[in-house]
């Protein structure tokens, strides 16, 4: 029997090491497909947590700031109270009928008012005298409170501060207390209010946020989840159970502690109802109010996103195993007649590769030019804004002079108002009211539009806009220079000038163009500020600001509206503001020109009339 051939056993043996070769492969496939779902979770998983971990501190910062509006709303409430009259008047005579019925009446008009849970009035033993719900079977009056530390802690420093379940209606609530002095250094009693912050807990539900708030002995007192309200995070020391079971503070409650230890800012799993909370914790401290604020942040969806983009990335690799391998298949099917097409194909990828290149280099350079004029654009609307802001920065003292003067008015009419509501004076308390009424409308006006010039807008914006308002909102925040220096002010703008721009920046131009006027009469003997409009030619309004300050020097006229030139002295301006209102005149589809007329410098604004 002959042996086979060489190339007889190599043919024998090739079928098994394509198996080989195949069985390898695939295990190769899956292992790679393995690894990268594993990175793709990973990267995933981290991205997601960070993006939580960001939301839930910028949270935190909002749930603090609610917090603390939340409670900074009344602590001066008790502080009013203890220097109230009547409330003095009681003190005094504590068992006189009628004082105790005036009392109660303010207490129950003031609760109702301003939403607060009580208000009440203790003596120097601590027994209430008086409260708003004196009327309702759960009534404060005639109950002692000394044992509570917001009397102790009032009687003692003057004020106090406490939450706390109340011992006589079970309901929980913050407590502030300020002392009501008496005769010399004595002790006439303790004002206190009782504010109810429970609305907030129902809000935290209602947006699906976990928030807590623990006292300073780790003490949960606010949540999201009543079932973590009145528990410590640790189990308490004895003496600080004691403390607080002897000031009943959470009344009933047992103090289960719902963690073993403090929370560090990591992870967190907090029982709640038939499951649990599990996520990122992160806490503020309130060193002023002796609290911590607590968010959970839960955690499961960025895990379940992760688990996709796993998921997705793992089939991702597998089509392209797959289509890798039948490629190679492929190749080796077509291989003969693959040997004539190399050289057209590599003619052609050639050709591609450089087209491609080409392409890319293009694309790059219009995206560049895009970011470039998106800059400029952006750093325009800056430089406009930084304009503005450094405009009401000139105006500071002016608009503080302008707003103390009606505060001044206000504390006047408050204090004569107290005056002749104790002589009975009910026609001059009414008028003093009207008065302060109007007062207080003069102060919101004016800070209403300090608030709209400061407010940041981006260009492209254009809207119908009335010059004679545009000029008049300029006019008020210069009211207060305008006086003090004496100037005249003209202003003839016809009610039916209406333009194309944008108010704020409008608003913005007009300003510069006054401030400039102003300080170029600063020396002057004779102070005018004119401002008028007309219709020119064209669908278009002339807009003029004149003034009596010896006008531009005619070597100065061809720079006015450079970038940083000014004759103002150092320190008075960075000469920016009338290159800025050309910019944004331009910006409007107008122009901008300086000249000078017969007592000083005129300033023109062209602009599209509205109906253009």
């Amino acid at each position: 029997m002959t042996a086979p051939s060489p190339a007889a056993a190599s043919w024998r043996v090739r079928p098994g090491a394509l198996l080989a070769g195949a069985g390898m492969r695939r295990w190769g496939l899956i292992a790679a497909t393995l690894a990268v779902a594993a990175a793709a979770f990973g990267l995933a998983l981290d991205a997601g947590t960070e993006g939580v971990r960001r939301a839930a501190r910028q949270r935190l910062v909002i749930g603090e700031a609610v917090l603390r509006s939340a409670v900074e709303r009344y602590q001066s409430l008790p502080d009013i109270l203890a220097l109230d009259t009547e409330v003095l008047a009681l003190l005094a005579a504590p068992d006189a009928p009628e004082r105790v019925a005036a009392v109660n009446a303010k207490f129950a008009a003031i609760a109702a008012a301003s939403s607060v849970a009580a208000i009440y009035l203790l003596d120097p033993a601590g027994l209430t005298r008086s409260a708003s719900n004196w009327n309702l079977p759960l009534s404060f009056v005639g109950s002692s409170y000394a044992y509570r530390p917001y009397f102790a802690e009032a009687a003692a420093t003057g004020s106090a501060r406490y939450f706390g379940i109340g011992t006589t209606t079970g309901q929980p609530g913050l407590f502030f207390g300020r002392a009501v002095p008496g005769p010399g250094a004595a002790l006439a009693g303790v004002a206190v209010v009782k504010v109810d912050l429970e609305g907030l807990q129902g809000e935290w539900r209602q947006a699906g946020e976990h928030v807590l708030v623990s006292d300073a002995a780790g003490v949960v007192f606010l949540a999201s989840e009543p079932a973590w309200k009145y528990r410590p995070f640790r189990p308490l020391a004895p003496a600080e159970a004691a403390r607080i079971g002897a000031a009943r503070q959470y009344g009933d409650s047992d103090l289960r502690p719902l963690l073993d230890a403090d929370p560090a800012d990591g992870t967190i799993r907090l029982p709640a109802g038939g499951g649990a909370v599990r996520g990122i914790v992160e806490r503020v401290a309130m060193p002023d109010l002796g609290w911590t604020l607590w968010y959970v942040a839960e955690t499961r969806p960025a895990t379940r996103q992760a688990l996709l983009v796993a998921l997705a990335a793992g089939i991702a690799c597998l089509a392209l195993g797959f289509a890798l391998a039948a490629e190679s298949q492929r190749r080796r099917r077509l291989r003969g007649e693959q040997a004539m097409r190399l050289a057209l194909e590599r003619r052609v990828a050639e050709r591609t590769r450089d087209l491609s290149a080409a392409n890319e280099r293009l694309r790059g350079e219009m995206a560049e030019r895009e970011r470039a004029a998106a800059a400029l654009r952006r750093t325009r609307d800056e430089l406009v804004h930084a304009g503005r802001l450094a405009a009401l920065g000139q105006l500071s003292t002016a608009i503080n002079h302008e707003i103390n003067q009606p505060l001044a008015a206000l504390r006047t009419f408050l204090a004569s108002t107290a005056v002749f509501l104790d002589r009975g004076d009910g026609d001059t308390v009414r008028r003093n009211l009207r008065r302060m009424t109007d007062v207080t409308q003069r102060i919101a006006e004016i800070i209403r539009h300090l608030k709209d010039f400061a407010r940041k807008t981006a260009s492209g914006q254009s809207e119908p806009v009335a010059l004679a308002a545009a000029a008049a909102a300029a006019l008020d925040l210069l009211q207060a220079r305008i006086r003090t220096e004496g100037v005249a002010v003209t202003c003839a703008i016809p009610p039916d000038a209406v333009v194309l721009a944008e108010p704020v920046r409008l608003e913005q131009v007009l300003l510069n163009l006054m401030v400039n006027a102003l300080d170029a009469m600063r020396d002057a003997p004779e102070r005018r500020l004119e401002v008028s409009a007309t219709r020119d030619e064209g669908a278009v309004w002339r807009l003029s600001v004149a003034d009596s300050g010896g006008g531009i020097p005619e070597e100065h006229m061809a720079h006015v509206f450079d970038p940083f030139f000014t004759t103002k002295p150092a320190g008075e301006g960075l000469g920016l503001g009338l290159s800025l209102s050309s910019l944004i005149v331009t910006d409007f589809g107008g122009s901008l020109v300086a000249g000078n007329g017969p007592g000083g410098a005129v300033f023109s604004l062209v602009l599209p009339a509205a109906e253009a």
